[in-house]
């Protein structure tokens, strides 16, 4: 596990190396995990640092270093509880610009991404469960895509959805996916 968090991490330095725009940014986020017909969302927030590699005028492959938070109260168990995920992922996106005025460029994007939970917890009362014992796995991977507004090459807009790929479950009798709806905002360098 931690030798593909540092090929993506040194995939990140590679193009980081080249890359022609750097961002820094947030936004919001909604997450969920779907199961058997059920499904229980979190909302949060999202930072991350981006890179981009121009490869053309119309195509660019970016990729970036996101830190995902998402917590809450929730109904837990007949209980009241709160809830908070830290989640650090990588994304590689293919960018392909559909839109050019110059000041204004309008993008597609899609890819994957490789997300490893920092921790999950739920907290009732005095009592602390934590998700990754036994529970779900840290390792998840989603692909999705979104699409993007580049104003004046300094700010950027996205609206993205990813799907969980990966059985969050750390049982092989159980199936759950996430699915998560991304709203953010980049500062371009």
């Amino acid at each position: 596990m931690k030798k593909i968090l540092v090929a993506a991490i040194l995939l990140i330095g590679c193009i980081s190396a080249s890359a022609q725009n750097f961002g820094i940014g947030g936004g919001f986020i909604n997450s969920s995990t779907k199961s058997d017909g059920s499904s229980d969302a979190l909302n949060g927030g999202y930072v991350q640092a981006t890179a981009d590699l121009n490869l053309s005028s119309a195509f660019a492959v970016v990729a970036g270093l996101r830190y995902v938070y998402t917590g809450g109260e929730k109904d837990l168990l007949f209980w009241d509880g709160k809830v908070s995920n830290h989640t650090i992922g990588v994304p590689v996106f293919a960018k392909v610009n559909v839109f050019d005025s110059g000041d204004l460029k309008a993008f597609f994007f899609a890819g994957p991404t490789l997300y490893y939970g920092l921790s999950s917890k739920s907290k009732i009362g005095s009592t602390t469960i934590n998700y990754y014992d036994g529970i779900f796995k840290p390792l998840n991977i989603t692909v999705g895509g979104g699409v993007g507004l580049d104003a004046m090459e300094a700010v950027r807009f996205t609206v993205g959805y990813d799907y969980g790929v990966t059985n969050r479950y750390d049982s092989d009798n159980l199936k759950a996916n996430s699915a998560d709806i991304r709203f953010g905002v980049t500062f371009l360098f």
